[in-house]
C-alpha cells in the first residue's frame, strides 16, 4: 500500500498515460508519476513535496502549484534527500531525488507549452 502521484496536462495523450503505469517504480518522475510507501522515508519526502495537497483532497486533479513545490523541493534537498543519498544511494544509481527533480522538470514544461498542469494523489 502506498500514495501514487501523477501530472496530468491538457491535452495528454494514451500514450503518455501508459507510461506512467510503472509498477510502482519510485524514480519514474519524468513520465509524471512519483510512488511512495505508507511508511518510511519515502512517504515523508511525498508528503512534504505536496504537503497542502493532502489537506485539499486525495483523488481528484488539482491545479499545480509551481511556486510551492519548488520551494519545497529546495527545502528537501537540504534536508531529507540529502541525509537519505547518504545512507541509500550507490554512485550511477537514478536516485529518488533526480525522480523529483524530473517531475517538476516535466510539469514546467508541459506549462511552458501553454498546457495546464494538474496533480492527483491516490
Amino acid at each position: 500500500m502506498g500514495v501514487d502521484v501523477y501530472l496530468s496536462w491538457t491535452g495528454i495523450t494514451e500514450e503518455e498515460k501508459q507510461k506512467q503505469f510503472t509498477g510502482y517504480d519510485c524514480t519514474c518522475g519524468k513520465f509524471g508519476y512519483l510512488r511512495s510507501n505508507y511508511s518510511g522515508v519515502s512517504y515523508d519526502a511525498i508528503a512534504e513535496f505536496f504537503g497542502k495537497y493532502f489537506d485539499i483532497g486525495m483523488g481528484k486533479p488539482m491545479d499545480f502549484d509551481f511556486k510551492y513545490v519548488e520551494k519545497n523541493l529546495k527545502k528537501m534537498e537540504k534536508g531529507i534527500f540529502k541525509k537519505r543519498a547518504k545512507e541509500f544511494y550507490k554512485k550511477g544509481k537514478v536516485s529518488e531525488i533526480q525522480s523529483y527533480r524530473d517531475f517538476l522538470a516535466l510539469a514546467k514544461q508541459k506549462r511552458d507549452e501553454g498546457k495546464k498542469v494538474k496533480v492527483t494523489i491516490g
